[in-house]
């Protein structure tokens, strides 16, 4: 059953088959920037959909919703434009955040059908269970099950020879572990299926990635307050056992993996009150953040314009600087932290957007887990985790992050509103 009926022949054909697309996404997403061609071709079903259908699902609240959360993050950087210091790289991605809210509408014809949202997060699971398989193999031998080495005792997985894999898949935690809760409610042995969350733990940790590990566990705890409100039984025992799922990676790893130790003590330094060793805690990024501090006061208004902090890096930089004796006309690619780097980049303008997109976020996700959504809240939590202000990962505009981002909003949106009413007992 659809919640609204295709009045086209390609309209009918997104509702039947437009979820391999979405789910392509994920398939792809370890090889380079081949994420990029399902989001395209989502984009341009979008286009297609809205010169056929025409303003029917634009109208729609889910797209409103959508249409209002786009606008928070694309008009700041608009109004970055006039002053941008590297304007190509800053109309470019303008340019490029066209495409997510015609991938939403793309996803709200292709996930009408509720058994079609199911499916979709199945594919989302065994994707991610391939991942992991390989990680596990990975670490557990050296290789994965294409001979990518570790790079420095830290996993890289089917991301080789990129770092990015804890990145990737720290933000989806929420949502593999609400599949992993739906399959442990199937026949007897079903709780087994709650085993996964070690193996899960245990790669995002031997990723070596501490912005993975912060956003990881942000998601976990999203995922933890989604569990308390959607169970009316509240059983004190699942929660001391996945607590325990949880730690017990960290334990071991803590006890038997150098690696991991040095990480640990080396993350003890931010808070030892010494400028050098809180510095190699972050990874030589407070140079980058007092920069990046810097700069704001001159561009407080507009910023400097999205993917314009390299470029404007070096008169703010001290002499000494390390990212200059590598390059001495350019800096960093972005400030390694998502609440400076929409403040530099887009200014007071951006800040305010970006507040008022975690907002709605927040109060949609919210809603979605008192609706008792389980479709919806754990995509919210997900984004949450991925573009939350402490967040030292991935630049927020840059292509992977605003892919990543936008194509769980797509499905987010595209089952925000959910066809029945929930059960509330047994849940």
């Amino acid at each position: 059953m659809t919640t609204f009926t295709a009045r086209t022949k390609f309209a009918t054909f997104v509702q039947h088959y437009g979820w391999w697309l979405i789910a392509l996404f994920v398939f792809v997403m370890p090889f380079g920037k081949g994420f990029e061609g399902p989001l395209a071709l989502m984009a341009i079903g979008g286009m297609v959909l809205l010169a056929k259908e025409g303003m029917s699902q634009v109208k729609s609240s889910n797209m409103r919703w959508a249409l209002i959360l786009f606008a928070c993050i694309w008009v700041p950087i608009l109004t970055a434009l006039p002053d941008a210091v590297a304007l190509e790289p800053t109309a470019s991605t303008a340019l490029a955040f066209l495409r997510f809210p015609f991938a939403v509408l793309f996803a709200v014809y292709a996930l009408a059908n509720p058994e079609h949202r199911t499916k979709l997060f199945t594919a989302i699971f065994i994707m991610f269970n391939i991942i992991l398989a390989d990680a596990v193999l990975q670490a557990i031998t050296g290789k994965n099950i294409i001979g990518s080495p570790m790079i420095a005792d830290r996993l890289s997985g089917l991301f080789y020879p990129k770092l990015t894999m804890g990145l990737w898949i720290a933000p989806f935690g929420a949502i593999y572990f609400e599949k992993v809760r739906q399959l442990s409610k199937t026949g007897r042995l079903g709780w087994a299926y709650w085993f996964l969350l070690a193996p899960y733990t245990a790669v995002v940790l031997l990723t070596g990635s501490r912005a993975s590990w912060g956003i990881y566990a942000v998601s976990m705890i999203g995922f933890a307050i989604y569990l308390y409100f959607i169970n009316p039984q509240r059983s004190i025992k699942k929660y001391l056992a996945i607590i325990v799922l949880l730690a017990i990676p960290m334990g071991l790893l803590l006890d038997h993996y150098p690696p991991f130790q040095k990480k640990i003590a080396a993350t003890a330094g931010l808070f030892s009150g010494d400028y050098d060793k809180a510095n190699a805690a972050t990874s030589i990024r407070l140079p980058i953040w007092l920069v990046a501090i810097k700069m704001s006061k001159d561009h407080l208004i507009n910023g400097v314009g999205p993917r314009g902090f390299r470029f404007a890096y070096p008169p703010y930089a001290e002499k000494d600087d390390f990212f200059l004796k590598l390059n001495p006309d350019a800096g960093p690619n972005h400030p390694h932290q998502i609440f400076l780097e929409v403040l530099v980049e887009t200014g007071i303008i951006g800040v305010i957007g970006y507040f008022m997109f975690l907002g709605f976020l927040v109060r949609l996700t919210w809603q979605a887990i008192r609706a008792r959504n389980h479709y919806a809240a754990p995509i919210g939590i997900a984004v949450f985790a991925a573009v939350m202000p402490i967040n030292a990962g991935i630049a927020f505009y840059a292509s992977i992050l605003s892919a990543m981002t936008w194509w769980m909003l797509a499905i987010f949106f595209a089952v925000l509103a959910v066809d029945n009413k929930p059960k509330l007992a047994n849940d």
